[in-house]
């Protein structure tokens, strides 16, 4: 294989820093141990904290936090504090254990519509137009494009090719596993497969990527940042699935997320395609005219 999955001892994104300090507790030295649980006990404060004020309230030496740090998959510790800052910012708590038992209509109503509200923001923050443009750029040379998705991700799938088929391009989409290892064999290198993957993780989605780009295709991915997909892709667009525990339940803000980056590049593939989609969108529109009972 051409590619290894992580360790578990590496934060799989910025605002998962905090859970990944909880789990990574119990593997920790004393000395660790007792930094990171100062920094639980008060993230705010520790995203304020210099080496030495850390050190002094944790009751360990100034080498200790860089340790830590490192130990936590960080480059340093003003890296770790970049990752607390983004995590607090990020509101986890609204955007995953907002429900609860006994929660009324009307309060699960509003916090499930604030956890997606606050997905899109996180969104609006992380989303590089850079790599947007990058994004549209290779569906647009592209001769031909599939979509690969499975599990929660295939219905993600399903509605990139309801809305990629109608600019024009040969669009196809696979949930199979067989047939995306068939479609990665047979493609080649004007050949664009986007990947769709709530953590990137998947390993017979992995095979499947795998087999694509040694046929020379070009991979764009739809993942969590630091997962395996992502670095196997030629371009990745975050997933935002480090917003959730997407293997506790079926996500929901990070498939807003998703959603609304299939949209961007979809408007993006359009705008670079010119008046020719105009006037086939018409056409499609016209084809419809006629299939609904009138009112």
């Amino acid at each position: 294989m051409l590619y290894e999955l992580q360790s578990t001892r590496r934060p799989s994104g910025g605002t998962h820093i905090l859970r990944h300090i909880q789990q990574q507790l119990k593997h920790l030295s004393p000395a660790e141990r007792k930094v990171a649980e100062a920094i639980l006990a008060d993230p705010e404060t520790a995203v304020h904290s210099t080496t030495a004020r850390l050190a002094v309230r944790a009751g360990v030496s100034n080498p200790m936090i860089s340790r830590l740090s490192q130990s936590l998959g960080c480059d340093s510790f003003p890296d770790l504090k970049v990752k607390l800052a983004r995590s607090l910012a990020s509101n986890r708590p609204q955007l995953t254990e907002a429900v609860t038992s006994g929660d009324s209509t009307e309060t699960y109503l509003g916090k499930r519509i604030a956890a997606n509200l606050s997905a899109l923001e996180f969104l609006q923050r992380e989303l590089n137009p850079a790599a947007v443009e990058e994004a549209v750029q290779l569906l647009a040379r592209a001769h031909d494009i599939a979509i690969f998705g499975m599990g929660g991700s295939a219905p993600i799938a399903q509605d990139a090719h309801h809305k990629l088929f109608r600019l024009g391009k040969p669009i196809s989409c696979y949930s199979d596993n067989l047939m995306q290892r068939m479609a990665a064999a047979a493609a080649g290198k004007n050949t664009a497969v986007l990947v769709i993957s709530f953590t990137g993780r998947t390993r017979a989605l992995l095979e499947a990527v795998e087999i694509a780009k040694a046929s020379g295709a070009k991979i764009i991915g739809i993942s969590e940042p630091h997962s395996p997909l992502a670095q196997m892709a030629d371009l990745n667009l975050t997933s935002a699935a480090e917003l959730e525990d997407t293997t506790t339940y079926v996500p929901m803000s990070s498939r807003i997320v998703i959603l609304t980056i299939i949209d961007i590049l979809v408007t993006g593939l359009a705008l670079e395609l010119g008046p020719d989609v105009d006037t086939l969108l018409l056409r499609i529109k016209n084809s419809l005219e006629g299939t609904k009972l009138q009112p």
